[in-house]
């Protein structure tokens, strides 16, 4: 019973994958998918780069504020 059910859902997730496998980023060609990557690479490592920008700012901030206190 529960070999039937799992054949039969295997069945239609196989199904459904083959028939939506044409669709999106799968259909692009090669040269166009390396070039998404790369720019989402490059998003990414600039996001990261500005994410430390913003912490230093903060800490430098708050480092100036405890001097500040102290004195």
């Amino acid at each position: 019973m529960f070999c039937a059910w799992l054949i039969a859902a295997q069945e239609a997730v196989t199904a459904t994958v083959t028939a939506g496998a044409s669709t999106g980023l799968t259909a692009l060609p090669l040269a166009s998918k390396g070039l998404l990557t790369t720019l989402f690479g490059l998003v990414g490592v600039f996001l990261v780069l500005l994410l430390f920008f913003f912490a230093i700012k903060l800490l430098q901030n708050f480092g100036s504020k405890r001097e500040t206190t102290k004195e």
